[in-house]
């Protein structure tokens, strides 16, 4: 398959697939803290927007499979 990610290929001590969960997780913390600025007294609507930003972005490339090398169409 051509233009497939390798997200199992290593940057520093993790793989890109860790570093995308990393990221995620990340993203998760600062959409819970965006929420309760909201339910507060309604000024989180930033961080709640960038936080499901990013979450709905890792999930969206970290849900790409690892190309199989022993099939011929996965590369």
């Amino acid at each position: 398959m051509v233009g497939v990610i390798d997200l199992e290929r290593r940057a520093g001590p993790f793989s890109w697939r860790a570093w995308g969960l990393i990221v995620n997780f990340v993203g998760n913390t600062v959409a819970l803290y965006g929420a309760a600025g909201v339910l507060r007294d309604g000024s989180g609507w930033p961080a709640l927007a960038a936080g499901l930003v990013i979450t709905v972005l890792c999930l969206l490339v970290l849900a790409i499979p690892t190309p199989d090398p022993s099939r011929p169409d996965d590369g």
